[in-house]
């Protein structure tokens, strides 16, 4: 039979193993929350249901004040849309010259890889893309 001591010492070393264990989850789970949202900020995503809600909040807008937000949010949606229309091609001009000094890096191995990844990333981003104009 073991002994007393080693059973509060096996108890002791799992909860603290379980609380070890719990810290680290919670942990991740904080850092993926943010890691989300601050990805979400740098590529420029717009949360309009949250911005509406947290500015209702802030400034106590009244319900007849909700179409005009509407329409000025619609306005400036549009706007941002015709301004990254008339920048794409500087963008695509942008990224053709990376992706070729990326190719002069590349050995003939990587190169067919490379080149798979181009196409499964410009898919995903005009996906994106497309999502963000409905």
């Amino acid at each position: 039979m073991i002994e007393t001591r080693t059973k509060v010492g096996l108890a002791f070393l799992v909860v603290f193993l379980l609380g070890f264990a719990a810290g680290a989850l919670s942990w991740s789970a904080y850092y993926r929350r943010g890691e989300a949202m601050r990805q979400a900020i740098w590529i420029g995503k717009f949360n309009r249901e949250r911005y509406v809600r947290e500015l209702t909040e802030a400034v106590r807008l009244q319900s007849e004040q909700m179409g005009a937000l509407n329409g000025a949010l619609d306005e400036t949606r549009e706007e941002f849309l015709a301004l990254r229309r008339r920048l794409q091609p500087q963008f695509e001009e942008v990224r053709q010259r990376a992706r070729r000094r990326i190719r002069g890096v590349l050995n003939a191995d990587q190169q067919p890889r490379f080149e798979a990844f181009i196409k499964r990333w410009d898919e995903a981003r005009r996906a994106e893309e497309a999502a963000a104009q409905r």
